[in-house]
Parts: C-alpha cells; structure tokens; sequence
C-alpha cells in the first residue's frame, strides 16, 4: 500500500514543476517503503540524501522562475522552501549521527508539508508562471 501517490489535483500543467513533484512524491513513498520494510540505514540515508538533493533542485526551479518573472511573494515562497531544506537536513543529521531513525511521523511530515505547499503556496505561484508563459 502506497504511502503518498500522486493526485491529479497537484497537477499544475506546468511540465517541469509537475514532473518535480511527481519525483518527490515518489522519493517519500520510497522512504515509507524502505522504512517499512526494514531496509539497511544505509538504504534509508541515500533515499534521505536523494530527497534533500532532489528537493534542493527543483526549489531552484520555482526559485529561478519565481525571480525571473518577478514574483510578489518571493521572499515568502522561499522561506518556505528554506524551512522545510532546514527541516530535512536535521532529520539526516540525526540518521547520520545513529540518533534516531526516520519514524512514521517523519514521513507524516513529508507528506503534508509537500502536499500542502503544492496546494496552496504553489498554487498561488501557478497562475504567475503561466501569465508569463512558463509551461
């Protein structure tokens, strides 16, 4: 049973951000996965590592498009990106360090966090983007 799948309503009809979020939503559903199966931490820490990286990279992206276009809540938007950058790098910090282990509400985290920015906080970028072309 999936841990987080994609849902046609995070669909923004904007290719590299939809196909971003998909891959995140996966990375997450991997984690799970690999929790829940009892997997090696080294497993776990490079799923871990692949999410941060992943993450950083399409922050990037909507940064990128968000300051070329001129977005009113950039600084905001980023915020947001940076907190949850901050957020993640801890809880490796504590897998790395043998302190703790991704738990259940480690990934609830995950989940919601993204789904909520996709819902809301990218959702009020989209209509920007595409006033600007950006498909």
């Amino acid at each position: 049973m999936a841990f987080f799948t994609w849902q046609s309503k995070f669909n923004f009809d904007i290719e590299s951000i939809d196909t971003d979020h998909k891959k995140l939503v996966s990375l997450i559903d991997d984690l799970y996965t690999a929790m829940s199966q009892g997997q090696a931490k080294a497993i776990i820490q490079g799923v871990v590592k692949e999410l941060i990286d992943y993450t950083r990279v399409h922050f990037r992206r909507e940064e990128f498009y968000m300051k070329s276009t001129g977005y009113s809540d950039y600084e905001n938007h980023k915020k947001a990106h940076d907190t949850f950058i901050d957020q993640v790098h801890h809880y490796q910090q504590k897998l790395d360090q043998g302190k703790d282990n991704i738990s259940i509400d480690v990934l609830t985290f995950l989940r919601e966090w993204l789904s909520e920015h996709i819902l809301n906080t990218d959702k009020k970028l989209v209509p920007h983007l595409k006033n600007y072309g950006i498909k």
